[in-house]
């Protein structure tokens, strides 16, 4: 049951900051062109909270399907958290499968949809393995400034 919150919680926050920039993008094209603003915002910010639905969602069921296939052929335990090649794959697998719903959804083109949102799903998992290197070398400087403080005292 936690992994499944967790998966929405994942899922929920990006969907979420791809609203927030379908917002600001519908803003921009709005003033661009002299369209009606509120309108034009709210329509590219429901796309792009739909297009991120998509993706982000099959990227979640192709990250368990994934991590359930790798612990059955895999045994070593690894707590370190998922491999670079797990969240690329993920991506990849998302922005294929939920680039074809999109696809078929909005223009009737499954593989336009697919070819056009992979790239875009693997450059997402590849700032995501960045900010989750970053953030675990911030934690291990942390924790080595608070034992150094302890070893002080």
């Amino acid at each position: 049951m936690e992994d499944a919150l967790a998966a929405i919680d994942h899922v929920a926050a990006r969907v979420t900051a791809a609203a927030a920039t379908g917002l600001a993008g519908g803003a921009a094209y709005a003033t661009l062109r002299g369209f009606p603003l509120f309108k034009t915002s709210v329509n590219a910010s429901v796309s792009c909270a739909l297009v991120g639905t998509a993706c982000f969602g099959m990227e979640r069921v192709a990250h368990g399907l994934l991590r359930q296939s790798s612990a059955l052929l895999d045994t070593s335990t690894d707590d370190e958290g998922p491999s670079p090649s797990l969240v690329y794959a993920s991506h990849a697998l998302g922005g294929f499968c939920g680039g074809g719903v999109v696809g078929f959804l909005f223009g009737g083109k499954q593989l336009a949809g697919a070819f056009l949102l992979t790239p875009l799903m693997l450059g997402i998992g590849t700032i995501e393995q960045a900010l989750e290197e970053y953030r675990t070398e911030r934690l291990q400087q942390l924790l080595e400034e608070r034992e150094g403080e302890w070893g002080q005292k």
